[in-house]
Parts: C-alpha cells; structure tokens; sequence
C-alpha cells in the first residue's frame, strides 16, 4: 500500500510580511500588480495549478518572463480576460524590458513557501531514482536550490509539475537541448512520479 502524507515542508510560521514589501523592505514595484492576480501579492500560490514564485530566483524569474513575452512556452488563457490581455504571453509582452527586470527582482527575493499537498511516498521513491540519474546536474538540491538559475521544483504543485513535464516532452517550452534528451526519455507514470518526488522535496 502506498503511504499518502500530507507535506507542506518546514518553514516559519512566525515570519510575517507586509503585503507590497518584500523581505528586504522594498516596495513593489507597480508593475507587480499585473502579476499578483494569479500569484497573489506574496507570490505564494493557494492554486495547484499555479507555481509559486516567490523566491524563486531572480535571474530565473527574468528568463521566464522574457520567455512569455517571446511566447516560447505556452500562453494560458485562462483567467486573463480580467486582466485586459488574450492569454498570460500578451499581458507579459505588455511590459517594457525594466518592469519584466523590476518584477523579476521583486519576487525573487521574497520568502518561498511549498505549496500544502498530498504526496504519495512510493511515487516520490520512484521519482527522487529519476532526478538522481537525470535532473540533479542542473536542479541540485532535488530542486529546492534558486541560485543554480533553474527556479525552484520542490514545493510547487503537483498537477502544476506534470503540466511542464508534458510541454517539455511535447516540446512547447523552451529548454536546454540536454533537457529536452532527458525528458523524452520519461512517460506519463515517471513524469507523475518525479512530481511527487519534488512536491515532497522541500525541507
């Protein structure tokens, strides 16, 4: 029998931040408002089909929004029609090149916090075996590391996790050559297993 925990990792509940300040005490730059609809002021998902953002890396934050605007990942639609633009890839074109550089640094410097979630532990077995053979050169720290430039995987959320997984197999995310190799390797019960492994990884 597979054993379920519920895992949202260890993290400070004692730690409070100011809406519109990050950690540092700066103010949100007013172009984070077109982000904080879906991704909330503290860049904290409460959606599972939803990353979290926050402090996931500046540089990395920086490369996807240039990666939206340039429409090289998938442009969801919905939810954007309060927001005045056709799907996510038109409202980050919208910005100029400094907000898109004033977000990323915005929210890659406020605290992450994973996302509150079942994992399955022998799903998580199974994927931690896939990310020791094909993911840890570039996402160290079973994913859980900002500064190696490749965001954050522990902690986000599953059906989120699986989502990417499947661009990236089906090619419709940008990614490095030697993570495109890997990823084609993978089928649908590998991609969920990896999923559980990351959600769990957070510590």
């Amino acid at each position: 029998m597979n054993t379920i925990r519920k895992h949202a990792g260890k993290f400070a509940l004692g730690v409070l931040l100011v809406a519109g300040f990050n950690a540092a005490g700066a103010q949100a730059p007013a172009a984070a408002e077109t982000c904080t609809g879906c991704h909330n002021d503290n860049g904290i998902t409460d959606s599972a089909e939803i990353p979290t953002i926050a402090g996931v890396g500046g540089f990395f934050l920086e490369n996807q929004l240039a990666i939206f605007a340039e429409s090289e990942r998938p442009c969801v639609a919905e939810g954007f029609a309060d927001e005045d633009a056709e799907n996510h890839c038109a409202l980050i074109s919208q910005l100029s090149e400094d907000d898109r550089m004033a977000i990323a640094e915005y929210f890659g410097e406020l605290s992450y916090q994973p996302f509150e979630q079942e994992v399955d532990e022998s799903l998580a077995a199974q994927g931690e075996s896939i990310h020791n053979a094909s993911c840890d050169r570039c996402h160290t720290a079973s994913g859980a590391e900002p500064f190696d430039d490749a965001g954050i995987l522990a902690g986000q959320p599953i059906p989120y996790l699986v989502d990417q997984f499947e661009y990236y197999k089906a090619g419709e995310r940008w990614q490095p050559e030697s993570m495109a190799e890997e990823m084609q390797k993978l089928d649908a019960d590998q991609m969920k297993a990896l999923a559980h492994f990351y959600a769990g990884a957070w510590e």
